[in-house]
């Protein structure tokens, strides 16, 4: 831990960079295993801590009192579609459609 506290390039590196870039990438985990081990069980606890939390958020604001009977199938679909980053392009999708007239 001292050995840690006086590497002066570490420090100047700690000033420079983001704190997980500076664990990620400048910490060597073979001098300072334990620290970089811990470092890096931090790193992922909160982040995936909150991924559950604001997926659990979701799930309460669409099964609400209202949608009592939603199946299981269809709520893990409505799921999907509010956790994803994906957006659509719309513009791409009306322009490439085909309109099926009857006979």
């Amino acid at each position: 831990m001292i050995d840690f506290q006086e590497n002066t390039v570490l420090k100047h590196k700690h000033a420079e960079v983001s704190c997980e870039e500076f664990w990620i990438k400048f910490v060597c985990g073979n001098k300072y295993p334990e620290l970089k081990k811990i470092a890096m069980k931090l790193f992922t606890l909160f982040g995936s801590t909150y991924i559950c939390e604001a997926a659990f958020s979701k799930m309460n604001f669409i099964k609400n009192k209202f949608r009592s009977e939603l199946t299981n199938e269809h709520l893990q679909d409505l799921m999907t579609i509010a956790c994803t980053n994906y957006t659509p392009n719309f513009r791409h999708i009306v322009h490439n459609r085909k309109n099926h007239f009857s006979h």
